[in-house]
């Protein structure tokens, strides 16, 4: 069990008997699809590392409409906000897949890295990293018209192999378009016309960059 922490950058410079105390102050819990984990607007109170499976980050407005801000694969941890103080979680985190995790206090987590000054240097690391992504992701929703914020994406998600340039198992549409802050409709819409231009095949499995995506379109 403690060798699962090892893919925790912020946590290998622990020492076993830290190891095995996070796992006796904290709790491992296996959980489906769909299922939510925390709420923007709630007492900020543990810290998740995500063993395995896969989590959605998203905000909401008043009337109910979401804009993703991540998606988080295992390997990940998020909930830093329960280690700065007492406050509100900002974002909520749903799975999306089956997922087993770790949800440690975060004061006990902070008393255990302040010890570690690796530890302590790749948590602020991290949270750099993090501030600068958010920050490109407002910027996105705040200067980019929605092609352009598509078009980023996809660029984000695809992979080289082969020579070619895909997106293996793309997110649904109604995903692509949260993550764009965006409607399911103008992703459609825009996928559409990116087809007829030649620059994308899609399917259910996989979509192929064909082509350079455009800076405007």
């Amino acid at each position: 069990m403690v060798a699962e922490f090892a893919q925790f950058s912020i946590l290998q410079p622990l020492s076993g008997d830290d190891m095995l105390r996070l796992l006796q102050i904290g709790r491992v819990r296996t959980v489906g699809a769909r299922h939510l984990l925390m709420s923007e607007n709630e007492a900020s109170t543990a810290v998740y590392f995500l063993l395995s499976g896969e989590v959605r980050v998203f905000i909401t407005n008043g009337a109910g409409r979401e804009a993703t801000l991540n998606i988080l694969r295992a390997g990940s941890w998020f909930g830093e906000l329960a280690m700065l103080g007492d406050g509100l979680r900002s974002a909520s985190v749903v799975t999306t897949a089956p997922s087993r995790f770790l949800s440690v206090p975060g004061p006990l987590l902070r008393d255990i890295l302040v010890r570690y000054p690796q530890a302590t240097q790749q948590l602020l690391t991290i949270l750099g990293q993090r501030i600068r992504n958010l920050t490109d992701t407002v910027r996105g929703f705040a200067l980019g018209d929605v092609y352009q914020r598509l078009a980023q994406l996809l660029g984000e998600l695809a992979i080289e192999q082969d020579g070619e340039c895909f997106i293996a198992n793309p997110p649904p549409q109604r995903e692509l378009a949260a993550r764009c802050g965006a409607s399911r409709e103008m992703v459609a819409r825009v996928l559409r016309e990116l087809r007829r231009g030649g620059y994308v095949e899609t399917s259910r499995r996989r979509i192929v960059l064909k082509k350079a995506l455009p800076a405007r379109f």
